[in-house]
């Protein structure tokens, strides 16, 4: 009778080769994910952006609306009699009543440039009237 063959099925792949397989299809897989979680951040900032801008025009909206308001409720024909009623002394202005004044002439250069200019750090010792 012949000793069985205990070594009959024996696996072909080694254990270093299983292990390098394994960390290449873990380090695959934790690529992938990595792209797949970054596209997901991606998208969420994008819909958020889109919320913002679209709230953003939507405030815009509002902010003319009440803009267009005020300037109907400030009109001189609704002011003017609230005012006249509060008993105000406002008076309309007029051309004529209006005056008129000259610019002024520009200054010289010289009177700025002859006053002494003393250095901010060093001290006066000496009495201003002896």
């Amino acid at each position: 009778m012949k000793p069985r063959q205990r070594n009959r099925y024996r696996n072909s792949l080694g254990l270093p080769t299983i292990t390098a397989i394994l960390i290449v299809v873990a380090s695959l897989a934790l690529v992938g994910l990595g792209i797949v979680v970054s596209k997901n951040r991606v998208r969420a900032l994008g819909e958020e952006q889109r919320k913002v801008e679209s709230d953003m025009r939507l405030l815009q909206a509002e902010i003319l609306a009440l803009n267009n308001r005020i300037e109907t409720l400030l009109t001189r024909d609704r002011v003017q009699p609230r005012l006249t009623g509060a008993g105000t002394l406002l008076r309309q202005i007029t051309k004529r009543s209006l005056i008129m004044l000259k610019p002024l002439p520009p200054q010289p250069v010289e009177e700025t440039a002859s006053a002494p200019s003393l250095d901010p750090s060093f001290a006066q010792t000496t009495p201003q009237n002896p």
